[in-house]
């Protein structure tokens, strides 16, 4: 698309993400900066989000406070395992994520480390969660292992950072725009529409009003990049604009003149979770393939780690990207 149309339409027939993903709220008052380093949402939002928490993370997160309960109950996992009688290798398979640990063994363990009552009530409930099957399991053959812990983070983090240099970010694709980028993407009919139809599942559980606080930062290339034809592209840019009404979405774009910007080749996620309760996790896409990574677990040698994404998304936040006109389809033509 060499330039984006001057006038104005509404034609808002992508039933399911504008439907699932708008609220009647005001535009976000939060200004672009070091100020939006504070989420957006409200005290009762992590609460009530942390209810929805998929069971894989609830795993991993069980797994870490079960840890932290044993340790600052001054136990040895050894002597843990004595005391209750147990092999010594079940207390390292609980706490390294490779046993699903049972309800019953977990309040067994926290009443041994002598927690009180809601910490108990709060971690027995956790390891009633992390046994069942996470929503994202009928796509498990078309998705990669990477994508799908990628989907567990996604619909567990109360703050969601995405930089997207090339597309619309896929939490914010229209059905018609999606349809048309992964049918020119997959190799095959059925894979497309298997992958539509989960970007459209990722799409009602993450984009609501008592979801994560979400931040996306757009090179403005994406958003003249014709995906499908313009009419596609005009009702995908009115759908940005409406989405960014919502009260926990703030969605802001990067303009051909500011020039260079810190990691400005790649597209790059960042989840940030409560520092007592989990570490800060990228995910990074490149040419071959995706990678997923923690501030604790920085992947390859030499890679960045994920406070390095946040930084420069911070820093492009701050220095290069600039608020979504109301009328984006003003945005002067090139």
């Amino acid at each position: 698309m060499s330039s984006l149309p001057a006038s104005r339409h509404h034609d808002m027939s992508h039933r399911h993400t504008v439907q699932t993903a708008t609220t009647p709220s005001a535009a976000p008052t939060v200004p672009p900066g070091p100020q939006s380093r504070t989420p957006m949402a409200d005290p009762d939002r992590k609460g009530r989000h942390m209810d929805a928490l998929d069971p894989f993370f609830q795993r991993e997160l069980l797994r870490d406070r079960l840890k932290r309960a044993r340790e600052q109950a001054g136990l040895t996992q050894r002597e843990v395992a004595t005391a209750l009688d147990w092999s010594p290798s079940k207390v390292i398979r609980i706490e390294n994520g490779k046993n699903r640990v049972s309800p019953s063994d977990v309040r067994i363990l926290i009443q041994h480390y002598g927690a009180g009552q809601e910490e108990q009530e709060t971690l027995i409930a956790m390891g009633r969660a992390a046994r069942l099957p996470s929503w994202w399991e009928p796509w498990r053959t078309v998705a990669t292992p990477n994508f799908l812990t990628y989907l567990t983070y996604e619909t567990s983090a109360p703050i969601i950072r995405n930089f997207e240099p090339n597309l619309i970010p896929g939490l914010l694709q229209t059905e018609e725009y999606a349809s048309h980028l992964l049918k020119g993407l997959e190799e095959t009919q059925d894979k497309a529409e298997a992958l539509l139809q989960l970007r459209l599942e990722r799409q009602a559980r993450v984009l609501r009003p008592d979801g994560p606080s979400m931040w996306f930062i757009i090179d403005e290339s994406a958003l003249r990049r014709t995906v499908g034809n313009e009419a596609v592209m005009r009702r995908q840019l009115e759908n940005l604009v409406q989405l960014n009404e919502a009260e926990n979405v703030h969605i802001m774009y990067v303009p051909f003149s500011a020039g260079i910007y810190p990691l400005f080749r790649s597209p790059y996620v960042v989840f940030e979770f409560p520092e007592q309760d989990y570490d800060l996790v990228s995910y990074v896409e490149s040419p071959d393939g995706e990678v997923l990574f923690s501030e604790k677990a920085p992947g390859r040698s030499g890679q960045r780690a994920p406070s390095d994404y946040l930084e420069a998304f911070w820093e492009t936040e701050r220095e290069a990207a600039r608020e979504l006109p109301a009328r984006i389809l003003d945005l002067p033509a090139v």
